[in-house]
């Protein structure tokens, strides 16, 4: 995998920065997260989707990259991005925030509650309960 085939910063929109406007974000946007999710204790299969950038999505110019705020919360509990590591595919460097990233959401769980705040909700959004 190339350096161009990940984000090295957060896009200004990135769901995982705790500045982001979460209402921006469908139910399906945050079910697509939670399927690619692993944390601590909980770590995602091989087979869990890995997640691109929302903007570098199917019919834009860019071309697909590994999210860089979702592989520094999520890429260290995902055994795909892991094996990816230890391959020499991906840099290790990928899987943590740099020194001038904004602040980063803690997990999903934080994610989604931080969305239903902003949403005027309670609860949780369907299937993004992991």
């Amino acid at each position: 995998m190339s350096a161009d085939s990940y984000r090295a910063h957060p896009c200004t929109r990135c769901p995982w920065r705790v500045d982001a406007d979460l209402t921006l974000f469908s139910d399906e946007d945050m079910r697509k997260l939670a399927g690619a999710n692993g944390s601590p204790g909980d770590e995602a299969p091989h087979s869990a989707p890995a997640m691109s950038c929302h903007l570098d999505q199917p019919g834009t110019a860019h071309p697909m990259r590994l999210c860089a705020g979702w592989l520094a919360v999520v890429g260290p509990h995902h055994l795909g991005i892991r094996m990816q590591v230890i391959a020499g595919e991906l840099p290790e460097q990928a899987l943590r925030p740099g020194p001038d990233w904004p602040e980063l959401h803690a997990g999903l769980d934080h994610l989604v509650a931080e969305r239903a705040k902003q949403n005027g909700c309670d609860g949780q959004t369907p299937g993004a309960d992991r």
